[in-house]
Order: structure tokens, then C-alpha cells, then sequence
């Protein structure tokens, strides 16, 4: 066995017998047939290849490393509960969001894949803990502008937009990426630990999670 790494742009998850693998520089995802018996994926971007054969191939195809990445990725925590937004939000929150959405709307439309993965501005008050019924009121007053936002029909688009809102009213979120074959697809959604955040659980567990940002 040969112990690598996954360079920082690369992502990587297992699915029965296939890889999947999310190249954040490209903003491209790739399918190995059957690698799951040549390597498998383990924690914090380690690889392990079954031989100095397949550890060559990955280390000339860019998919791994010799080195470890500097920084440690973040685990992905399982999703567990979800959260219902209110339907009565505050107008105020109503307004705010309006603002907030509409301007990082302009903001989606510039960066690139990798530059969507940064850190939003956050609020100088953060929140201590998860206030659920805060919570449900922010998302209640999103999903009340949401139809009036052009473009916004993507959950990569969407995620963003909600994860720029959250943080301007002081709420950090995690932002998960996942995968399913056949036939191929990937989704994103946002998570408090194992609190689902403006999506609903029975559908971000149809997907293996391949990347938290």
C-alpha cells in the first residue's frame, strides 16, 4: 500500500465501486470506473493506492500528492435533522434579505467556482449556539424574495446566495457538496453541523458528500 494525497483543489468520494472526483481549479467532475479496487479514499484527503503502479498513475494524472496538504480539511458531519422556514417572517428580515440576496446575486455572476468557495462577509454580532426559531425566521424571509431574484434556479447559485445572507445577519454555515451515479448528478446544500439549512433532508441524503467548504 502506498500512502498520498489529494493536491488541495482535488476532492475526492467512493461510490460502491466508482470514485467521483471534484476538481475545484477546473470546476469539473470526472467519474474512475472501478477505482475503488485500485485506491480508496480515506480522511482529510489521504489516498491509499494499492501498489507503486496506481500510485504513479494518480501522481501523473494530478490526483494526488506525495506531500500532505498544509491544511487539514473539515470532516463532513452526517445530516441528520433539517429546518422549516417560517412563513411569517419579519418584514424587516423580508427587506434585509431583498438587499442582501439581489447584490450577492451580481457578486455569483463575477467569481469563479473556486472564488465562491471563500468565506463570506460575515456579520460583526455572530451568533452564539443555533437559534433554531432565528433561524426559521431568516429562512422563511429568504424564501420570500427567492422568486424575485433572476437566475436563481441552481442550488449552487441558491447555497451561496443563502450562505451570504446567513453570514450578514451573523449565522456561519458549512457548505456541502455531493455526489450519486448513475446517472451522474451533484447537488449542494448548507449545514450547521448536522442541521440541514434551506433544503430538505430526504433530499441531500440521496447524496454522497464529496466537499465541505
Amino acid at each position: 500500500m502506498v500512502r498520498l494525497w489529494c493536491p488541495p483543489h482535488i476532492h475526492l468520494a467512493a461510490l460502491d465501486e466508482d470514485i467521483i472526483v471534484l476538481d475545484v481549479a477546473a470546476d469539473r467532475y470526472s467519474c474512475l470506473l472501478e477505482a475503488n479496487a485500485h485506491f480508496s479514499v480515506g480522511p482529510a484527503g489521504a489516498i491509499l493506492a494499492a501498489n507503486e503502479e496506481v500510485a504513479e498513475s494518480l501522481l501523473g494524472a494530478a490526483l494526488a500528492s506525495r506531500s500532505s496538504c498544509k491544511l487539514t480539511r473539515p470532516v463532513i458531519i452526517p445530516a441528520q435533522r433539517e429546518v422549516t422556514p417560517s412563513a411569517t417572517p419579519t418584514r424587516s428580515d423580508v427587506l434585509r434579505a431583498a438587499i442582501i440576496l439581489l447584490t450577492a446575486t451580481l457578486a455569483f455572476r463575477r467569481k469563479s467556482f473556486s472564488e465562491l468557495l471563500d468565506p463570506p462577509v460575515s456579520s460583526a454580532h455572530k451568533s452564539a449556539g443555533v437559534d433554531v426559531a432565528a433561524l426559521e425566521l431568516l429562512l422563511g424571509a429568504a424564501r420570500t424574495v427567492r422568486p424575485w431574484i433572476p437566475f436563481e434556479g441552481e442550488c449552487l447559485q441558491r447555497a451561496f446566495l443563502l450562505r451570504t445572507f446567513l453570514a450578514r445577519r451573523g449565522v456561519s454555515t458549512d457548505w456541502i457538496f455531493g455526489v450519486r451515479t448513475w446517472p451522474f448528478s451533484a447537488h449542494c446544500w448548507l449545514q450547521i453541523g448536522d442541521l440541514v439549512i434551506g433544503d430538505r433532508l430526504e433530499r441531500v441524503n440521496r447524496y454522497t458528500p464529496i466537499m465541505r467548504a
